[in-house]
């Protein structure tokens, strides 16, 4: 059963209070200074030799700080390792080379699938407490990458697609006990950040800005991780802000690690393809997620859940609650079409999206105020919403949808109030339309 908001946004305060990771990283003695190993303060010699050998000797020592001082520094990929933070001083500016070279394959998962391609910029892979904390910044030097980019990494489908040319900024990968706290990343070539088969994560007010037409760098992506709050966050960047993944297609069914006990909590989204997503790479499942007190300003959608044939897996138990949406087209979307298809038999690749409740969502300058489709062979069901007030050039449509409630929902549309088509038990008794 799918608690109350005012329980949710009193439970998302209390997790933050009490600190959703429960962090063992003891206080060190130990330092590791970068400049202290040989690194060089200029963004045109590469200083990777002095950040390798610093974090070498803090393994080595059990754990502590690798500490990284006001200045500007070059670096190829940075390990992190057991017990250690990794501490950005107010000033600090890491620049990632651009040389495709010095990011050897690894295996990890790409957008859902378990491939090869170039290291992370910054990878804990399988690691036990570990922090990344301060005020500095990490820059990916995005532009050559994306310049360059292969064409076939565009599109949906992709069902051919090649290995994956473009590094991850930051990949927490395999881990417990992470915590990131108060850096800015930007200009990363691919993803900014991306949290995979992770337990016990807290990010905290984290910057993540690249320009709007750079491709595929979604702010942060939660893949097939349990126990994760994501707080005080704010993103402008060239495609999702705060996502929600768990695999693709047969093989994210086939490994079966859902997205789970998420909280996504104050997080605001400029411009943006969403500001919280779940999908479409969401195979594995979704459970137990939270969007909690979010905006966005001048974002493509606002809550955006997105599937397709093919892809199967059940996304239940979702609530956002209180978001507050200036001129984003589609304030609140949730779709099984995000690529088109022909209709199939109900199936394993049939995706369900079920038990969603999303409640006290202002939205102005909308397109359409709210939209959802679901497929022909399974309706979207069992969703709520609750106390709305929605502006916009469309109100509502809904298209293969079930058991659908709405309570307290204001909409001022210019056109078009409610386009619905083959659906079932849509309670529209607690709308209240206006023109606009």
């Amino acid at each position: 059963m799918i608690k109350s908001s005012a329980y949710i946004i009193g439970l998302g305060t209390a997790i933050l209070l009490a600190g959703c990771v429960t962090s063992h990283i003891p206080t060190h003695q130990h330092i590791f200074n970068i400049m202290s190993y040989g690194a060089v303060n200029s963004a045109d010699v590469s200083s990777t030799g002095a950040f390798r050998r610093a974090v070498l000797d803090c393994g080595n020592a059990g754990g502590g700080t690798v500490e990284i001082p006001a200045g500007q520094y070059l670096t190829g990929p940075i390990d992190l390792t057991n017990n250690m933070t990794l501490q950005m001083d107010d000033g600090a500016m890491v620049y990632f080379e651009t040389e495709r070279s010095h990011y050897p394959n690894v295996v990890s998962r790409w957008e859902g699938l378990t491939e090869s391609g170039p290291h992370p910029f910054i990878w804990a892979n399988g690691l036990h407490n570990v922090t990344i904390t301060g005020q500095g910044t990490f820059n990916g030097q995005g532009a050559p990458w994306w310049a360059t980019m292969d064409p076939a990494e565009l599109g949906n489908a992709r069902p051919n697609r090649p290995i994956r040319r473009r590094p991850v900024m930051l990949e927490i990968k395999d881990c417990t006990e992470v915590k990131i706290d108060g850096v800015t990343f930007t200009n990363a070539p691919f993803w900014h950040v991306h949290l995979l088969y992770s337990t016990n994560v807290e990010v905290a007010n984290c910057g993540i800005f690249s320009p709007v037409k750079s491709p595929n760098t979604d702010a942060l992506q939660t893949d097939s991780c349990r126990d994760v709050l994501v707080h005080d966050c704010t993103a402008s960047v060239g495609d999702d802000g705060f996502g929600i993944k768990s695999g693709r297609d047969e093989e994210g069914r086939a490994v079966n690690r859902p997205c789970e006990d998420i909280t996504y909590l104050r997080c605001h989204v400029l411009h943006g393809h969403s500001v919280c997503a779940i999908g479409s790479e969401q195979s594995g499942g979704a459970r137990h997620i939270r969007f909690l007190d979010c905006t966005g300003d001048g974002t493509d959608n606002g809550i955006r859940l997105k599937s397709m044939r093919g892809r199967g897996g059940v996304v239940e138990d979702i609530v956002a609650s209180h978001f507050t949406l200036t001129n984003v087209r589609t304030p609140i979307i949730l779709t099984d079409n995000y690529v088109q298809t022909s209709p199939e038999p109900l199936s394993v690749r049939t995706p369900l999206f079920h038990d969603i409740s999303i409640d006290h969502v202002t939205a102005h300058g909308a397109g359409t105020c709210l939209r959802i489709d679901g497929l022909e062979e399974q309706p979207i069901q069992d969703i709520h919403f609750d106390h709305f007030y929605l502006e916009g050039t469309n109100g509502v449509i809904c298209n293969y949808a079930k058991n659908i409630t709405f309570k307290d929902v204001r909409i001022t549309a210019l056109k078009n109030e409610f386009v619905e088509s083959h659906s079932e038990n849509v309670n529209k008794a607690d709308i209240t339309f206006t023109k606009n």
